[in-house]
């Protein structure tokens, strides 16, 4: 069961769900240099590159703290943090520099894999800035996304 934690980001996979991943997934595959992205793109292909513009954000000091204790000791930087995309008062990256990575990311990879299929596997708030990024939508609409570990989104690239 997960838990409100921020990642450290050396995680492992908790459970061994490779039989939710499709067998039907073709092209290149990209993965998050984290563990558990690096673990589960193994299980979708014998190769795939690393590609660090899709790590997971930087929680800073926040690193493997729960948010319920950090709403008891910092309830003004974590009001801040969900609330405005520029905060980042753990002292990592903002969600508006993530979405700003991961941005320039896709228009790379739009650019490089135009005629092909791409697989990124990545972390739930990287998908969720990836989708603000190609829907157009404000970035104070990302924490508000639920995005399930394992899951798949698909995005396509209109000509």
């Amino acid at each position: 069961m997960k838990t409100a934690h921020f990642p450290t980001g050396d995680e492992p996979v908790e459970h061994d769900e490779r039989a939710a991943l499709s067998t039907s997934l073709k092209g290149r595959v990209f993965a998050s240099p984290a563990r558990a992205a690096r673990e589960t793109a193994a299980w979708i292909a014998p190769t795939f590159e690393i590609d660090s513009a899709f790590i997971d954000i930087d929680y800073g000091r926040w690193r493997g703290l729960s948010l319920s204790d950090l709403s008891e000791s910092e309830p003004k930087n974590i009001h801040a943090w969900l609330t405005d995309p520029d905060a980042r008062p753990h002292g990592g990256e903002s969600i508006a520099m993530l979405a700003k990575r991961v941005g320039q990311a896709l228009d790379r990879l739009a650019t490089e894999e135009s005629d092909e299929q791409c697989i990124v596997v990545t972390h739930a708030i990287v998908v969720k800035v990836a989708l603000a990024h190609v829907r157009g939508e404000p970035l104070a609409n990302v924490l508000r996304m639920d995005i399930s570990p394992l899951s798949s989104t698909e995005l396509k690239l209109s000509p």
